[in-house]
């Protein structure tokens, strides 16, 4: 019996320690670590038992018993160190390691010393009678065997404790990996007790110590993870969103989570057998290939969006085993990509295509259709700040709602509509079914139910033909907008077409605007007088002006590009260049003794804006160190009434200097008696266009001689411009007329001509 039990223990000591070789080469994980020496210690134990067995003398006998001892509280040392990294409830320190190494080292050397003093255990030669052989066992135990049962004892209960804190911690998935360590570990107290209290020869118990070793080896690395994992995927697969169904090769139902069931709207698992056929419709399941598909249902009386999926499962040989259907539901994720392109593709506040969308579907619509069939619609409202102003955001808001609702209602199939910014609009619609009559009579109504009772809209539509599809969607709104402008101004014309001259005259004005600079620097515009003549033929002076000689062109005529240079600003940089030239050319009649000659310059109202005339005009007139009586200023009604408390101002403070003042165009404007009574101005300038530009001569010849004789119990001069005839000059002299200038008396000429004519002479 002790031979069969000695050559078991030795042979499971070999296979443990072989198996403890293996464990950890692969996975390195701390764990594995502490198993891997709790497979070195237990087989040790093994060992070292087995050899006191078959000790040939009570000399070796007692030697192997003392390290048997010393080694199994190794053994449970790395029990412990095992169940702590295993369970993590707690982690020992250095000091406690060190502590629980120097009291096995004293255990172990008590064993040692018993092998000279016998206190701890008294040996005895046993027979075994079935076998006729003898062996040495543990006949009594001493006093000091205490301090090792005490150890061993609080090492076990150090070892239970945290297991049992696991397993009453733990989710009931994990409890089982922690039952089944502590199990192990109560079969081999439970044998040792046995032993004890059987007072047995043979310690029986040592061999579950290669049991427990390969127990915590297994249900650890082995069957327990494995288990985990697919209780873990079982669980997963329960309580995921997504719909899952297995099927076996023959296309029975063998699984279908709780969602499926909402899915598919089934009690049992004939609708998932039915999909299941009408999917493979008569093929074989080795013959199906994985695929992805959408799918849109009706749930709950609301659409659902899924993301189907077929995937085949095979085994280690590539067998097809079986199969299963995945179906995610990507309903919130469909709406969320469908809001945010909605927000990408049209306006927020009316819910209508933004500018970049329009452009992007105008250009598709159109290069799909017939060339010529369709026509771009732009709309604009006049003033449309000013609603913001006195009524707030909110109205203004409204407003551009009801237009963009107006507009739906307008543009009718195969048409695209869009804002393109703050109060623009656009329809591109197919030609035949843009009437104007009813886009002029929508219009005004739009005006009208827009407005209030102190404000009305006052809308326009801007027309484009697309005769060319490869145009960019921009270059027609542009040639849209460009038609507006022509009616702009108007009350009455809601509508206006474009056509290849807004174009050409477009292309000439920006050509015109890109060319000033160079000009202006080049000398190209030209230093021209048209003199004043008195009453009694002398010749005062003259009207500075200018005139283009371009090098091409040639003269170039002033209404071409003066009020190109008035809208884009430019005017201000030719006005202070021809300003310069009249100061220039004054200081040199001075040198001359020419003091008794001056020259009006004009200031047009955009100089106002983007220069200061008092300071430009008395810096002029420094630097050349002329009289300011000499350099006369002209200035219009409309840009006096457009500031007029500002320019009172600013023309006393010119007054004052030395300037004569001349109001231009008096008559022509905003001409009023508050004008004659508030604006003190030196000289009144008017206009004979005053009497050409009407059918009754006789009553404007009376307001005529009215204004004049105003002027002068006013203290001011009059210089009637546009004089052409012999009889115009004997009318304005017999009404008290000063100045005269006009093509009657000569038209304007370059000043070097001016001068040969008037002072050489």
């Amino acid at each position: 019996m002790r031979d069969v039990y000695t050559t078991l223990l030795l042979i499971f000591a070999v296979a443990i320690f072989i198996c403890s070789c293996v464990v950890g080469r692969r996975d390195k994980r701390p764990l594995t670590k502490a198993i891997r020496y709790i497979m070195i210690a237990a087989p040790c134990t093994m060992a070292a038992y087995a050899a006191a067995l078959i000790s040939p003398s009570q000399f070796t006998a007692e030697l192997m018993y003392a390290i048997y001892y010393t080694v199994s509280d190794v053994l449970l040392i790395c029990m412990l160190f095992y169940a702590l990294k295993y369970t993590n409830v707690y982690e020992i320190r250095t000091v406690q390691k060190v502590i629980l190494y120097l009291v096995v080292a004293v255990d172990g050397l008590l064993m040692l010393m018993n092998v000279f003093s016998e206190k701890i255990f008294i040996f005895r030669c046993g027979l075994m009678e079935d076998a006729g052989t003898f062996f040495y066992g543990i006949a009594e135990r001493g006093g000091l065997y205490n301090f090792h049962r005490l150890i061993i004892y609080g090492m076990v209960v150090l070892i239970v404790l945290p297991l049992v804190v696991k397993i009453v911690k733990s989710p009931v998935m994990y409890r089982k990996k922690f039952w089944l360590t502590l199990i192990s570990l109560m079969i081999i107290i439970a044998a040792n007790v046995l032993y004890l209290m059987m007072s047995m020869e043979i310690d029986f118990s040592v061999l579950t110590y290669g049991i427990m070793a390969l127990a915590i080896y297994y249900f650890n690395v082995i069957y327990v993870p494995q288990g985990l994992v697919e209780g873990l995927l079982s669980s997963s697969i329960k309580n995921m969103d997504d719909s899952v169904v297995c099927f076996d090769i023959e296309g029975n139902c063998i699984y279908a989570n709780s969602v499926a069931y909402g899915f598919f709207k089934a009690e049992g698992t004939g609708p998932f057998e039915d999909y299941y056929r009408e999917w493979m419709n008569g093929r074989q399941l080795s013959e199906a290939e994985d695929a992805e598909w959408k799918e849109t249902r009706e749930v709950n009386s609301a659409k659902r969006y899924y993301d189907v999926s077929f995937k085949r499962l095979c085994d280690s040989n590539d067998n097809c085993v079986g199969c299963f259907f995945k179906m995610h539901d990507e309903t919130v994720e469909v709406e969320k990509l469908a809001a945010e392109r909605f927000r990408a593709t049209h306006d927020r506040l009316t819910g209508i295509y933004n500018k970049e969308h329009f452009y992007d579907v105008v250009t598709d619509t159109v290069r799909e259709a017939e060339p010529g069939s369709y026509c771009m619609v732009c709309s604009d409202i006049k003033n449309f700040k000013l609603v913001n102003d006195i009524f707030g955001i909110n109205v203004g808001d409204e407003v551009l709602i009801n237009i963009a609702n107006t507009l739906k209602q307008l543009a009718g199939p195969g048409s695209v509509y869009g804002r393109l910014s703050g109060d623009r609009f656009a329809i591109c619609m197919p030609r035949a079914r843009f009437k104007p009559e009813v886009f002029a009579n929508e219009i005004r109504r739009i005006g009208e139910k827009s407005g209030t009772s102190t404000y009305r809209i006052c809308m326009h539509v801007g027309v484009y033909d697309i005769v060319d599809s490869n145009i960019a969607v921009s270059v027609m709104c542009d040639r849209a907008y460009m038609a507006i402008k022509t009616i702009k101004a108007s009350l009455t014309d809601v509508i206006a077409h474009y056509d290849d001259g807004l174009r050409e005259n477009s292309v000439s004005e920006q050509k015109m605007t890109g060319e000033f600079g160079d000009a202006l620097d080049g000398g190209q515009f030209c230093f021209y007088i048209q003199p004043q003549v008195s009453v009694r033929g002398k010749i005062l002076g003259g009207e500075a002006l200018v005139r283009w000689i371009h090098p091409e062109r040639g003269m170039v005529p002033p209404g071409e590009f003066i009020g190109i240079l008035e809208k884009t600003g430019l005017i201000c940089r030719l006005d202070m260049n021809t300003w310069e030239l009249a100061c220039r050319k004054l200081r040199e009649w001075k040198d001359r003794g020419l003091t008794d000659y001056h020259i009006s310059v004009n200031i047009s109202p955009k100089d106002f804006y983007f220069a200061d005339i008092y300071k430009v005009f008395t810096g002029l007139v420094e630097k050349y160190e002329i009289s300011p009586r000499n350099l006369r200023l002209e200035i219009t009604e409309s840009a006096i009434m457009s500031d007029f408390e500002k320019q009172l101002v600013l023309i006393q403070r010119l007054q004052e200097y030395g300037f004569l003042v001349e109001m231009d165009d008096f008559g022509s404007g905003y001409s009023s008696l508050n004008m004659l009574k508030d604006m003190p101005v030196n000289t009144l300038k008017v206009d004979m266009g005053f009497l050409r530009q009407t059918d009754h001569q006789e009553r404007s010849r009376t307001i005529l001689k009215m204004i004049i004789s105003l002027s002068k119990q006013l203290g001011m001069e009059v210089i009637t411009e546009g004089v052409e005839t012999k009889e115009q000059v004997d009318f304005l002299t017999d009404i008290g007329c000063d100045v005269f200038q006009g093509y009657y008396f000569a038209r304007p000429m370059p000043v070097s001509e001016f001068e040969k004519k008037y002072f050489e002479r």
